[in-house]
Order: C-alpha cells, then structure tokens, then sequence
C-alpha cells in the first residue's frame, strides 16, 4: 500500500471519479517526467525499433509494482532505471537466443541437402512443380500425399507427378553418369 490513497479499483472517490481514474492520474503525473529519459536509455541500448517496446513494457511493470514504487521523485527515478535494466537485459537475452535459433535453423539449409552437384543440376532440368515436389519428399521427409497437400494436389496427381519426377531424374543422372565414362 502506498498510502496516496488509492485501494480498491473502480470505487468512486467523488466527483465520479474511480479509485483507477485517481491511480492512473498519479501514475501519469509521476512517471511521465521519467518517460523521455527512459526512451533514452533504451535507445542507445537496444535497437531503436525496439526502444518503444521496451520503454512500454517498463511502463507496464511500474504500474503493476506501483505499490512497490518509492513516492520520492528520486527514489522513483532510481526503481524506474532498475526495472529499465532488466527490460534491456532480458531483451538482449531473448534477442540473443533468437539470433541463434536462427542461425542453428539456417545452417542445414545452407548447406547441399543433396550431396552432389549432378543431383542439383538433374533437379534443375525439372519444372519447378516436380522439383519442389522431390524436395518435399526426399529431402524434407514427407510423404507422396502429404506433399501433395502442401502444393495443392489432389494425392493422385501428386502420385504421377512424383512417378514421371522420379523418371526424368533417373533418367537425366543416368544419361550424365554414361557421358562421364
């Protein structure tokens, strides 16, 4: 309790204003002088897109925690730039491990699933459909039919389409292995 007075949301304190209208008044009195400040600090801290997120979700603990909040303007200051400092903090961490996720998930698909250059290059002699469509079932592991609902076939096209893919495949590798001997 921060003994201001403000208790028990959406009880009327006179005038018809509700305990919350008195809350968010002194909220708004005492930490918006702390707001450009706080922007501030986010600003050379964290990515400038990312400034305002931060600086609205320092704002959310404030008034949550406002009962833990000291009533001095410099004590205030002083909370506030702590909860800042764990905004920024977990948002470099979750920054941080994004970045990595991303990185951990690009690796694989920056390296030839194939194996070979004579597939890639018999891969690309195919239409674009018949290749998306080995590349789902061969190297992303789906089935005939479940790569057929990911590009819209019926599970029968997707059937002769993977057929006649595999055929031109075979054939295409077949005819680049002869020329090589």
């Amino acid at each position: 309790m921060r003994g201001d007075g403000v208790t028990m949301p959406g009880v009327l304190v006179g005038g018809g204003a509700t305990q919350d209208d008195v809350a968010r008044a002194v909220f708004d009195r005492d930490v918006r002088p702390l707001m450009d400040d706080l922007f501030r600090y986010f600003v050379r801290r964290v990515p400038r897109d990312d400034a305002e997120d931060c600086l609205s979700e320092t704002l959310l603990v404030l008034w949550r925690r406002w009962a833990d909040v000291p009533k001095d303007a410099g004590g205030r200051r002083l909370w506030a730039y702590g909860v800042a400092r764990k905004v920024a903090w977990a948002h470099q961490r979750k920054a941080s491990r994004r970045k990595a996720i991303q990185d951990a998930v690009r690796a694989p698909l920056s390296s030839d699933p194939s194996g070979s250059d004579a597939v890639v290059e018999a891969l690309g002699a195919l239409s674009e459909a018949d290749q998306e469509l080995i590349r789902l079932i061969v190297w992303d592991g789906f089935g005939v039919g479940e790569a057929g609902r990911i590009l819209g076939l019926k599970e029968t096209t997707a059937r002769n389409r993977w057929a006649r893919a595999k055929a031109a495949l075979r054939e295409r590798l077949t005819d680049d292995a002869d020329q090589a001997r």
